[in-house]
């Protein structure tokens, strides 16, 4: 035969303390008072456990009211049903009365494990949102400093040593890399510093500095040195795949997936990019949607795909107009400018030159300011106004020339070629390629685009260069840069 039940006020009890794990000493130690009294109020044999006491006693385990009516209106609906006397015919019966008991239990559960659920993620947005401030303060200490100095300060304060602070780092790396790869190295490497004195569990740091290597592979890629980012990324997936058990941490697997997908593009493995793409883009939280489909479309477009590119773009652009950084809206609105003088539309492209302007302006970047220049040249000549072109091509050359940018001014030079010799201007092209001369003696450029290129100025020089030739070596040389062993023919 069961035995009487406990009042609700003693079952509470007894299922919050074994809840937290405390006996029935603990309790009455740190509450002042006996165990043989505890033990009363568990099983109800004393009757003076009020709600008001229930409290003070839950309070000693640290716990609070809303943990007491948690408990009480889960053993409320666990309990059997009473039998009662209903004094009124319509009186719900016992069975009922458990029915909607145990109803209202779930229902409260529920309510109690979303608004649980939601209230955990707050915390968790604040706790982030806090961190990286923090991290955009430390960063504007560590940004004047010297590359050494900034090694010191890491490793000697502690402020530094936290993970917003390698997540800001990384950010600052895939910018540089926009202009200059040796710093997009360093700032990645002195992200991997900070990982590794980050307190905490080793789980929480292996991710980390997954997350850190993948930077780091960024900065090699862009510096041309793909060998050596392929194996960046599989330290990096090695480390984030160690720390798995960390994975609600603030930092997406996305970014690894997105960064990836870059390389991919680079070898030319447009299938495996656009799938790396496509798992970053469902993973990716909506503000940076817009940057993921940026990258597929160009992967569309160096694999030729440029209508595929263009729709991608539009589908991009409104998201990057909503959430996107200035950075991500300039890059996606150039991009879709070249893709469509590349399609002919060189009318439509033009109409939108003003706004990429704006952009350009707000960025303050010389090579953004550079490549709108080179792009207005090149809508100029889509649309038959070759003065301004080639006005806005030698600029180009002579820029990219004093920045030491051979790669770029031999493509600057090639549309300016293209020009001249669709005005039979052969003599001019000429004197051109002896003005890329400087070229062959430039670091950076790679043996199968120099010999190009050389074909091209010996065919200059004798004046047999013909504008198939100069618009099939700009082709090779796009395709080239992100593939140094590719070699070009002549042939068609």
């Amino acid at each position: 035969m069961p035995r009487p039940l406990a009042p609700p006020h003693s079952a509470a009890l007894k299922t919050l303390r074994t809840a937290r794990g405390w006996t029935e000493r603990e309790l009455a130690d740190a509450a002042g008072t006996t165990r043989k009294l505890v033990s009363a109020y568990e099983i109800g044999k004393d009757k003076t456990l009020s709600r008001e006491k229930l409290d003070s006693l839950v309070a000693v385990m640290g716990g609070d009211a809303a943990d007491v009516d948690l408990a009480l209106l889960l053993l409320g609906a666990l309990a059997p049903a009473a039998e009662g006397i209903a004094f009124v015919p319509t009186a719900p019966s016992a069975q009922e009365v458990h029915r909607a008991s145990r109803m209202a239990a779930r229902v409260g559960l529920t309510a109690a494990h979303l608004t649980r659920t939601r209230l955990l993620g707050l915390a968790r947005t604040r706790r982030e949102e806090r961190a990286r401030r923090e991290a955009a303060r430390l960063w504007k200490l560590l940004r004047g400093e010297a590359p050494a100095k900034r090694r010191e300060m890491i490793a000697s304060q502690r402020e530094f040593q936290q993970w917003a602070v390698v997540e800001r780092l990384c950010t600052e790396s895939e910018r540089a890399a926009a202009d200059d790869a040796s710093q997009a190295l360093e700032l990645a490497n002195l992200a991997l510093a900070v990982a590794e004195l980050v307190p905490g569990h080793a789980a929480w740091r292996a991710r980390l500095q997954g997350y850190v290597w993948a930077f780091i592979a960024n900065a090699r890629r862009v510096g041309g040195n793909l060998p050596a980012a392929e194996e960046a990324f599989g330290t990096a997936w090695r480390l984030w795949r160690v720390g798995a058990v960390a994975s609600e941490g603030p930092l997406g697997e996305w970014r690894l997936l997105d960064l990836e997908a870059s390389l991919r593009r680079e070898q030319r493995q447009f299938e495996v990019a656009a799938e790396l793409l496509e798992r970053a883009l469902a993973m990716a939280p909506a503000a940076s949607r817009a940057r993921v489909l940026l990258k597929k479309a160009v992967t569309f477009e160096q694999a030729g795909a440029i209508d595929a590119a263009v729709a991608t773009l539009r589908e991009a652009a409104p998201l990057a107009q909503a959430v996107g950084e200035p950075r991500d809206r300039w890059v996606l609105l150039f991009n879709l400018l070249v893709n469509l003088c590349h399609l002919g539309h060189h009318a439509e492209a033009e109409r939108h030159l003003p706004a990429l302007g704006e952009l350009t302006l707000e960025l303050g970047n010389r090579l953004d300011m550079l490549r709108l220049s080179w792009l207005t040249g090149r809508v100029a000549s889509g649309l038959g106004r070759s003065e301004q072109a080639r006005t806005a091509f030698e600029a180009v050359r002579r820029e990219f020339a004093l920045l030491g940018n051979a790669y770029d001014a031999a493509l600057a030079s090639l549309d300016l070629a293209v020009l001249l010799l669709e005005a039979g201007k052969t003599a001019e092209v000429r004197a051109l390629a002896a003005e890329m001369a400087w070229i062959f003696d430039a670091e950076r450029v790679h043996r199968e685009a120099l010999a190009a290129l050389a074909l091209f100025c010996d065919a200059a020089k004798r004046e047999t260069a013909t504008v198939e030739l100069a618009r099939r070596l700009m082709d090779y040389l796009e395709r080239a840069r992100r593939e140094p062993g590719l070699r070009f023919s002549r042939k068609k």
